[in-house]
């Protein structure tokens, strides 16, 4: 699938959580959870399988922290090929004679700039590392996601575009008001961003699909926007993990982001098939 293709001419459908689907089923918070691709891939294809089969046209690779210096809590700094390329073939299983987009999910590095400076870490090629190890392996986009920083997207995005000219997703997590952590607002990174040829802009986790609607409001973004709610807040019930945001109110609530601009809608955390079966089946609707 072409991703870009596809936003210009239709709301496209995108996957649900995968941490936290993880958690409930009982792996522990302390492994790392980008190495099942390794050492369980049956157990990560089975959920993308899943949400393949509630509809998502569009699938993240299990890479999110596979970078050297979240591995490096590990001690797998040394398997960022290995792990991200071993991520691509379980989605790529998953996906397989299915018409979906593999986008190769890269997170931020999880440190600041001071402490990348005080360990000697090049940043660059952090990422440089992480996202020509996806695209050697064929993902159709790469999906930056979660960041808080628009220095730590640029440095992504200037790692990308080294490697290759696959599009990206540049999407922010931030507060209700449209700021980031940094202080920057939403919609002057999304503006920088675009000068430096980012072709898909985006917020994720953070806010439910409520407060994402409102958020869109400071938005203002041009070109497609890929909008990727939580669930809610998680609370503790029977040692899970509990979202207050059922399947039908965040299918109701996206209603409102696709209407905002929204054309990639999927869900972050607390997301389960169950809430993108709900999705897929609204966004088909919406086409008749």
């Amino acid at each position: 699938m072409d991703l870009l293709d596809e936003l210009e001419t239709r709301v496209v459908c995108g996957d649900g959580a995968m941490g936290t689907l993880l958690l409930n089923a009982g792996v522990p918070i302390e492994r790392c959870f980008e190495e099942l691709c390794v050492s369980e891939p049956g157990r990560i294809q089975k959920i993308h399988e899943d949400y393949i089969a509630a509809g998502a046209q569009a699938i993240e690779t299990n890479t999110f922290g596979a970078n050297a210096v979240r591995l490096g809590r590990f001690g797998m700094e040394n398997r960022v090929r290995e792990i991200n390329q071993a991520a691509v073939a379980v989605a790529k299983s998953a996906a397989e004679n299915k018409d979906v987009c593999i986008a190769g999910s890269v997170g931020p590095l999880g440190i600041t700039i001071e402490e990348a400076a005080a360990r000697g870490i090049d940043r660059v090629l952090c990422f440089r590392e992480q996202i020509t190890a996806l695209l050697d392996a064929g993902v159709d986009v790469i999906f930056c996601e979660t960041f808080t920083d628009l220095e730590e997207m640029e440095i992504a995005l200037r790692a990308k575009n080294v490697v290759g000219d696959t599009p990206e997703i540049c999407s922010f997590a931030c507060t209700p008001d449209g700021r980031l952590r940094c202080g920057t607002k939403l919609v002057d990174a999304f503006a920088r961003l675009r000068e430096k040829g980012a072709k898909i802009f985006g917020v994720n986790c953070m806010n439910d699909p409520r407060e994402m609607a409102a958020l869109l409001q400071h938005v203002g973004a041009e070109g497609p926007l890929a909008v990727y709610p939580t669930a809610g807040n998680p609370r503790r019930k029977n040692g899970r993990l509990a979202y207050d945001v059922t399947p039908e109110s965040f299918a109701k609530f996206s209603l409102a982001l696709i209407a905002k601009g929204a054309r990639l809608v999927g869900g972050c955390c607390g997301t389960t098939p169950a809430h993108i079966a709900v999705l897929a089946t609204m966004i088909q609707d919406l086409e008749r």
